[in-house]
């Protein structure tokens, strides 16, 4: 387990191997636990993005992958994080997330599948903390040129999973 604590923010990683959605998911529940020190009830609002019934002021944020679980809590500012491992991705997917400055660093990496994952979790991480989640995914997030909140990419411990994370200022 990878982890970080600042006062107002902690977050944690969580690798392993999960086969269904359900089984991610109580793995991510259970980190959330583990950093809340705990036991944890979650709901989602309208949008899907989690919160905790019994202390919604607490903000939070859970990603989950094939390969790992990550998790993010913030008691003043809204914060979003996503996780991401090596899959295929597609160069039409590439073309409708990424801008052109993007698709260049993309197309010039070493590991372009690696690279466009660390945009993708950028963004996603962003669109998280603004409460849209992926609806509103595309190059219009430019996470490198964000106003509204910090973006760090998280290190997983793994070089073929990606994470990062989105807090407001």
């Amino acid at each position: 387990m990878t982890s970080s604590a600042k006062p107002d923010l902690n977050w944690a990683i969580d690798t392993g191997y999960w086969r269904t959605h359900k089984e991610q998911s109580e793995a991510a529940r259970s980190l959330l636990c583990r950093l809340l020190d705990r036991d944890v009830t979650i709901e989602h609002n309208s949008q899907g993005a989690p919160y905790l019934p019994d202390n919604p002021s607490i903000h939070i944020s859970i990603s989950h992958c094939r390969t790992a679980v990550a998790v993010a809590v913030s008691t003043n500012n809204r914060i979003g994080i996503d996780i991401e491992s090596r899959r295929k991705i597609s160069p039409s997917l590439m073309e409708r997330v990424c801008n052109d400055s993007e698709l260049s660093a993309i197309q010039s990496s070493d590991d372009p599948t690696m690279a466009f994952l660390r945009f993708w979790t950028q963004k996603e991480a962003v669109l998280k903390m603004r409460g849209t989640g992926i609806q509103g995914f595309g190059s219009m997030v430019d996470a490198a040129n964000t106003a509204d909140c910090t973006v760090e990419e998280i290190d997983c411990g793994t070089e073929d999973t990606v994470a990062a994370l989105a807090m407001a200022l």
